[in-house]
């Protein structure tokens, strides 16, 4: 289990080749971190190249927590309610952040 919340810590601090536009998009307070450990729209409505990039975004996490799912004996969703809670802690004040009710939260 250890092991585990290393690896989604690597996962959160590795280079990203979407991590400057996810970094901005987050500054602009158009998406967050969600309580299942993906991103997410914050707002109603958002452009086509911050839905593409939630998309690309979310591909790769949902890619690599079915590996460490495997790997681990653990879902899909156990994963990335690891990871949530990882993202959480390194969510910067003024971003945003989804309560395990689904409510979006400024830190």
């Amino acid at each position: 289990m250890k092991n585990l919340l290393l690896f989604c810590i690597a996962i959160f601090m590795s280079a990203n080749v979407f991590a400057l536009d996810l970094q901005q998009a987050k500054s602009q307070g158009l998406v967050g971190e969600t309580n299942k450990g993906y991103v997410a729209v914050v707002t109603s409505s958002s452009s086509s190249d911050v839905k593409k990039l939630i998309s690309q975004v979310n591909s790769q996490r949902k890619s690599r927590y079915k590996k460490i799912a495997v790997s681990h004996g653990l879902s899909e969703a156990e994963v990335g309610k690891l990871a949530a809670k990882k993202a959480l802690e390194k969510t910067q004040r003024g971003h945003y952040y989804q309560t395990p009710s689904g409510k979006w939260n400024k830190k």
